[in-house]
């Protein structure tokens, strides 16, 4: 029933305080709240399971609408056209307020992140976390999602390491605000294998491309089926034609022999032993990924228990 979906829609987002604009709703609609439960684990992962597991067809806006101004009639409130349950309202002041913490997160990226097209192996760059998601608060990090190439995911981590380390722009122990936190890598627009759930559906959907855009679009092309799961509204972005920087290319011809290769399997054994083993931290061959603060676990809980 579209009622009980858009009802389920605005709770989830109300888990993390989050008011929604009509289109936002129509996107991140989520999907039949009994056949998502039957597309999951235990633990709330996504588990692809032949035919059982198909998205649902997609519900036009006018039909969202419709159900919001007859169906979920006290049930779902409107405050300056951001959706929310009842009893939410402040919510919607506190986003707009976010509005005004995100701005200065802007003019950072917009300052920063023009630099990384220039480094080798790096094939895309995208906004993630509470940037993306309009969430930023004054304490908030900027969260950069990078996709590098196949064969250099660990020099690629490095550089860009260094490249944000210089600038005096890289979170790193008690240094959080307004920093970057390169907290995600992958090798290539891989198909994900780990952390698949309503939660990171949401993330990856709501990634926002900086640079090399057609490497972060294809990687939301490539798991464009488990989170449909989830979104059945959602579709991936559209990139457009983007050359790779000059620079990026000289370096990359000085790197791309017996040396890089050797340069990169040094970088791995001496990175690996540094990194602390916990949950929500991935590294595997083909993807770095850095969450131990995940906030994910207790609302899927709350969510769909």
């Amino acid at each position: 029933m579209l009622k009980n979906r858009i009802l389920s829609t605005l709770y989830f987002f109300d888990l993390q305080d989050y008011p929604l604009t009509l289109l936002e709703l129509h996107e991140f609609l989520v999907a039949d709240l009994e056949q998502l439960k039957g597309s999951v684990d235990g633990q709330g992962e996504i588990v692809v399971n032949g035919t059982k597991s198909k998205p649902e067809a997609p519900v036009s806006i006018d039909r969202i609408l419709q159900s919001l101004d007859i169906e979920c009639l006290g049930e779902a409130e409107n405050t300056l056209g951001f959706y929310h349950l009842p009893g939410r309202k402040a919510l919607v002041a506190a986003r707009l307020d976010n509005y005004a913490f995100g701005l200065k997160r802007e003019k950072l990226v917009k300052k920063y992140i023009n630099g990384l097209r220039h480094l080798p192996f790096i094939r895309g760059a995208a906004l993630g976390g509470s940037q993306a998601l309009g969430l930023a608060k004054p304490t908030s990090d900027i969260d950069l999602f990078i996709i590098t190439d196949p064969r250099f995911l660990w020099l690629g981590r490095t550089l860009a390491t260094i490249y944000f380390q210089i600038l005096g722009v890289r979170r790193h122990g008690k240094k959080i605000a307004n920093r970057f936190c390169l907290n995600h890598y992958l090798a290539g627009a891989k198909q994900l294998e780990q952390i698949k759930n309503l939660y990171s559906a949401m993330e990856y959907a709501r990634l926002r491309f900086l640079i090399y855009g057609r490497g972060i679009a294809a990687f939301q092309q490539n798991n464009f089926f488990w989170i449909g799961l989830c979104f059945p509204n959602w579709r991936p972005s559209i990139a457009g034609e983007e050359t790779l920087s000059a620079l990026q290319q000289r370096l990359e011809n000085l790197l791309t022999n017996k040396f890089g290769a050797w340069l990169e399997q040094k970088l791995k054994h001496w990175q690996l032993p540094r990194i602390k083993q916990q949950k929500f931290i991935i590294v595997e061959d083909d993807e770095l990924s850095f969450h131990p603060d995940s906030k994910q676990e207790g609302l899927l809980r709350a969510f769909l228990n």
